[in-house]
């Protein structure tokens, strides 16, 4: 489209440059060789005349100006203005699953990551994401996509559904709204599936490395794993065993780790061996302004790792130039038809 421009342009300025040189030319020639007429001076007093003579200058003084604005218009479209922006198009081949531990004590925390997650994906530039939620069993709230309205309205919603702090849940509070209840209900749906049992970690883990597909293709993998590390029951894997299961299909791990209510110092203790273990990142964090920090590494770590080189990428914008260019040509042809 810029060629076309500069193709076009050149040819209007050359027709416009021809024009004007042949009726400079002419009127150049009528100065030197003038019609001398007897018993003219009459012509001065009639008002067409002086019409006629009046319109002349105006069309010469619309000439200079609308060439005048032809160079002007012609040296920013020669200028080439053009802005510059970085990209990495490796992003494209990055897949994120979010995956969070949705047991009573983590509801305050889930709440906010999800929250400020939904945040960031105005920020995202092709990376697909997915969200998978475990109690005593998991559930995938969405698989991998990047259809960014699905995800940020989802997680939303998320956040909306397990807030419980404005009806007092710490403080024991049960009696919550209808509305609520049924928000909560289908949020968490399928993740109590075993009795008796919440917070399952390893199987829940497991299970987010189970959501990404396209293994036979070159992407970069990560999971954010938000837990407190309070077991309540007999998981099929060992944590050890899911995080080696998560690193075995070549996935980043970045945990978040809020702080345990009960287990205290051995859960965090557990948890960073595992994660440690398979060369994984670990935030101990009750803020969830650090998952922005999560984010910020895995974009970085992971442009490495993929060779994603940053690029300028520089775009024309000629179109003011040409538009431009392209009617101050014009008037000149115009303006010389009517000068004849």
């Amino acid at each position: 489209m810029v060629m076309i421009f500069w193709w076009v342009t050149g040819l209007l300025l050359l027709a416009g440059i021809v024009v004007w040189a042949i009726t400079f030319w002419n009127r150049r020639s009528m100065r030197r060789s003038p019609v001398l007429i007897a018993n003219s001076q009459y012509m001065d007093r009639i008002p067409s005349f002086v019409r006629a003579q009046r319109a002349a200058r105006v069309v010469r003084a619309a000439q200079v100006a609308v060439a005048v604005l032809a160079v002007i218009a012609a040296s920013l479209l020669s200028g080439r203005i053009a802005s510059e922006r970085i990209e990495t198009p490796e992003f494209a081949s990055r897949d994120i699953v979010l995956c969070l531990d949705v047991s009573g004590s983590m509801y305050e925390y889930d709440t906010e990551i999800l929250a400020k997650f939904a945040e960031l994906v105005d920020t995202f530039e092709g990376e697909r994401v997915a969200l998978s939620i475990f109690n005593s069993t998991s559930r995938t709230v969405f698989p991998l996509t990047n259809d960014y309205d699905l995800v940020e309205r989802e997680l939303r919603e998320g956040a909306e559904a397990i807030d419980f702090d404005e009806f007092g849940y710490r403080l024991g509070n049960k009696d919550y709204p209808e509305e609520k209840v049924r928000q909560y209900v289908e949020f968490v749906e399928g993740t109590k599936g075993i009795p008796d049992e919440a917070s399952i970690v390893p199987d829940g883990l497991a299970s987010c490395a189970q959501v990404f597909d396209q293994a036979e293709e070159d992407r970069s993998r990560s999971i954010i794993f938000a837990t407190d590390n309070e077991v309540n029951g007999e998981p099929v894997f060992t944590l050890e065993e899911a995080t080696q299961r998560v690193s075995d299909r070549a996935i980043d791990l970045y945990t978040f780790y809020p702080g345990a209510y009960e287990c205290g110092p051995r859960c965090f203790e557990e948890l960073e061996t595992a994660t440690k273990d398979q060369d994984g990142e670990l935030y101990e964090s009750s803020d969830p302004e650090a998952i922005p920090s999560i984010i910020d590494q895995i974009q970085k770590n992971q442009a490495e790792v993929l060779g994603a080189t940053p690029t300028v990428v520089r775009t024309d914008h000629p179109a003011v130039g040409f538009v431009l260019t392209f009617l101050s040509l014009v008037g000149i042809l115009v303006l010389g038809w009517r000068s004849r």
